[in-house]
């Protein structure tokens, strides 16, 4: 638990972040470096505080510091269900909006 709020990583989001670290490592270790670490301060973000973020019907999303990844997610009572991490210029999911 991180914060008020348990952050769980659906099994999808979770394959899709290790896909974007593998490709960014494979352009550069410092820039797969750079998203690790984006992906963890937006998890400890969402921990304390998810209502910051953007939000489209039931789910918030999230964009990475200064990168053009989204992290689509839900708050369910304590917990912030993390659904979805894709580039933001891939076409939106249509469950989980733009």
């Amino acid at each position: 638990m991180t914060g008020g709020y348990e952050v769980v990583v659906r099994h999808q989001a979770q394959r899709e972040v290790e896909e974007i670290y593998d490709s960014q490592h494979g352009i550069s270790t410092a820039r797969a470096e750079r998203f690790h670490a984006a992906w963890k301060a937006c998890l400890e973000q969402l921990g304390k505080n998810p209502s910051h973020a953007k939000r489209s019907g039931p789910y918030g999303h999230a964009i990475l510091h200064k990168l053009p990844f989204r992290v689509v997610f839900e708050v369910r009572a304590t917990k912030v269900i993390v659904y979805q991490v894709r580039h933001t210029s891939r076409k939106p999911s249509k469950k989980f909006g733009p």
